[in-house]
Parts: structure tokens; sequence; C-alpha cells
């Protein structure tokens, strides 16, 4: 029976089905390390190792999409990061390489509970006309000055504003700055609502 091929030809098969699960379940159990965010990084912040916690888990194949070693010197933040969250070496890039500015806007009123920071938002503008009616000024039309603008913060009792006395940093591509700067400086009335799809 030793000897018979059938026999030596099954032998083989089962001890090489045997070998393939123990060798998957041992790439299953096994955890690499990664970093996540210590904290919640807004797109265009710097990371440093301060910024960030290692964390062992399993990853499989997708291992290489995640930041596994230290960043390097004037790495930033492409996108909002949770804090938490894998950081992914797709959401990294130079500093100097990045095309944003922070600008602080005052606004009056409340916020929409999901502008916070981290939050995408639509900076719309609407422009005084200069008519007067009951005692307050016209706008024109509101109209989108800057889509998709990141929330850095919001910082509230600031005294700044017609009400409210909220300021709200967000980051802007450079080249939308100096037409809200020229909105703000003009008076127009500013409005930070959800990004739209």
């Amino acid at each position: 029976m030793w000897r018979e091929p059938r026999f030596l030809l099954g032998l083989l098969l089962v001890i090489a089905s045997v070998a393939g699960v123990a060798g998957l379940l041992a790439a299953s159990e096994r955890t690499v390390q990664v970093f996540a965010a210590r904290h919640a990084l807004a797109a265009g912040d710097e990371v440093t190792a301060a910024d960030l916690v290692g964390v062992r888990v399993r990853l499989g194949a997708a291992q290489a999409a995640y930041l596994s070693s230290a960043p390097e010197a004037d790495t930033v933040v492409t996108r909002t990061i949770a804090a938490g969250e894998l950081v992914p070496v797709g959401a990294l890039g130079a500093a100097s390489a990045q095309r944003q500015t922070s600008v602080m806007i005052a606004v009056g009123g409340e916020l929409p509970a999901s502008v916070t920071a981290g939050a995408a938002v639509d900076v719309w503008a609407a422009a005084a006309s200069g008519a007067v009616g009951a005692g307050a000024p016209k706008f024109a039309a509101p109209e989108v000055l800057v889509p998709r603008a990141t929330v850095v913060r919001v910082v509230r009792d600031t005294g700044l504003g017609a009400t409210g006395g909220i300021a709200v940093e967000v980051r802007v591509p450079k080249d939308a700055t100096a037409g809200l700067l020229e909105a703000i400086a003009n008076g127009s009335a500013i409005t930070l609502l959800p990004a739209g799809e």
C-alpha cells in the first residue's frame, strides 16, 4: 500500500493542503506597525512624529497604503485625517508643493452644526449693492466664492462680526485668496455652508 502511487499522491495532497492552511492562518495573524493620527489633522497641517502614534494592525496586502515610517521634514496632509485614523500614504505631500493658505473669516449668527474643524465648506459671498433699505445695506445675490474650503478651526466669542462673535479659519487655494480678501474688505456678507457633493 505504501508503494501505491495513488496513495502517495493523495498523502502529498493532504500534506500540502494542511501546510497551505497553516500558512494562511499564520499570515492572517501577522500584525504590522503603521501610524495613526494622534489628533485630528486638517488639510495643509504639517505632520511630524509628535502628531502620530504607532499601532499594530492586520493589513495584509493593504500594508503599503499606510504610513509605516516617520514622515520626512516638510510633510503635510492633503486631506483631513480624523484622530485615531490610520494615515494613508496617499494623503501626504510636501509642504512646498501645496498651494493653499489660511484665511480668518468673521461670520454673523450661528454656523450649521456640521461646520467644524476638518469639514469641507463652500464660502458664499453676497456683495454689498450700495442700496439701503429699512436701515440695513442691501446685498446682491450670493454666489460661491470658494468651493470646498477646509475648516481649520472655529473660534467663538471673538468680538468680530456683526453678531455672534464667531470667526472661522479656512484653508483656501492661493489663487482664490485675493478674491476672498477683496470680498471681506468690501463688506460682502460671507456665509459658510457644508460643501455640496
